[in-house]
């Protein structure tokens, strides 16, 4: 669906025009309803036009708001025969308003000019009197109104009309929604990836170098200072406290995002993930390859947040990651995709609750088209396995 235009303002006078043009072009309308309907595969060319013309028309005059819904040979059809419907009473109230305007000349060249343009019994004889034209006047006032309030019920039915076989259904509404909410998510995390890099380099050229600098000061005011000076032994603590500073920060950009990930992929990172934690786990990935970097930064969070799980939570001796390539069913559709299974011997009962660090993974991996899935009873094992499209 296309994004719905700006509403225009109508005013009486431009919905009375607006039902006035629907009003002639019933006959065509009806014509291409039947083309439409013989032609079930595609909408036929003049039939879009027609349906477009009607389209600008009711924005434009009769103060619609369209909703961009796709036009469909059966969705034109039935819109083209309403509209036929409509412009069939339009023209019956525009004959109407012809007439009375017909008898309104009619009635003053009587008066005036003693012309016998007759439209009633009245005019005829020795012509209208001025009597019998002013008391037409307030009648044919009357009438006028009610006919233009007919005109202006035409335009209404017009606009129910476009409302209710063109603008888009609620599933249609729902589908958009869900597009829109999928794409925006997408980007946030792409976002959200983005800062997580620009702060890995941040410390790793910033803060990191600058914490090894003091590391190399300390140690060149222990040398000076020689052996025998009572600050010895404090300097060598800074120094130490300066290792497990650097220590630290790179334990924490590498943790935020490795950048490792962007020059040499995935399989080293996850393989210095996996000797990084606790308990041992093992790596198995036969055949590694290079995935697109989106895939490669969720499987990297999505491994490294299960194995943070399993260190806090589990209790487990041992763990294991597998990775291995395939191809979606082939009633699927799908192309090349990627399997990710964790497992621990752990006491198992993990679950994805709301607020919690596998709930996020499902929503991580679902903007990335894939699937998480978590099975964890009561006593474990827990095995936890992604799935991502690689195209």
């Amino acid at each position: 669906m296309d994004p719905a235009p700006a509403v225009w303002r109508s005013t009486p006078a431009r919905m009375l025009w607006g039902a006035a043009l629907g009003a002639v072009t019933w006959p065509l309308d009806l014509v291409f309803a039947v083309v439409s309907l013989v032609r079930r595969r595609t909408p036929f060319g003049p039939v879009g036009s027609l349906v477009a013309w009607h389209r600008r028309r009711t924005v434009r005059l009769l103060g619609w708001s369209d909703g961009g819904a796709a036009l469909t040979p059966a969705r034109a059809a039935r819109y083209l025969a309403a509209r036929a419907a409509v412009g069939v009473v339009g023209t019956l109230v525009l004959g109407l308003l012809a007439y009375g305007l017909f008898a309104v000349v009619a009635g003053l060249a009587s008066w005036l000019f003693d012309v016998r343009l007759t439209v009633d019994e009245a005019f005829q004889g020795d012509g209208l009197t001025t009597s019998g034209l002013l008391a037409m006047i307030p009648i044919g006032a009357i009438l006028l109104y009610l006919d233009l309030m007919g005109l202006v019920g035409v335009a209404l039915l017009d606009r129910s009309a476009a409302a209710r076989w063109l603008a888009p259904s609620r599933s249609e509404r729902l589908a958009a929604q869900v597009e829109s909410l999928t794409v925006s998510r997408t980007e946030l995390l792409s976002a959200l990836d983005a800062e997580r890099g620009r702060i890995e380099r941040d410390l790793h050229d910033g803060v990191q170098q600058r914490a090894v600098a003091v590391g190399l000061l300390v140690n060149r005011a222990r040398r000076a200072v020689g052996a025998s000076s009572s600050a010895v032994l404090l300097l060598e603590q800074a120094a130490r406290e300066a290792e497990l500073l650097v220590t630290d920060l790179r334990d924490v950009a590498w943790r935020v995002r490795p950048t490792a990930l962007d020059t040499h992929g995935l399989a080293p990172v996850l393989a210095e993930l996996v000797s990084r934690t606790t308990p041992p786990t093992a790596l198995d990935w036969p055949d590694p390859v290079r995935l697109p970097p989106a895939v490669e930064t969720t499987l990297y969070y999505v491994v490294a947040e299960s194995l943070t799980n399993v260190a806090k939570h589990a209790g487990a001796a041992q763990a294991e990651v597998r990775v291995r390539a395939g191809r979606a069913r082939r009633d699927s559709g799908a192309g090349p995709e990627i399997r990710v299974e964790i497992t621990d011997d752990g006491r198992g009962g993990a679950l994805p609750r709301p607020g919690h660090g596998l709930a996020g993974l499902t929503g991580r991996v679902a903007a990335a088209g894939g699937t998480l899935t978590v099975d964890s009873p009561s006593g474990g094992p827990t095995r936890v396995e992604v799935t991502l499209p690689c195209e």
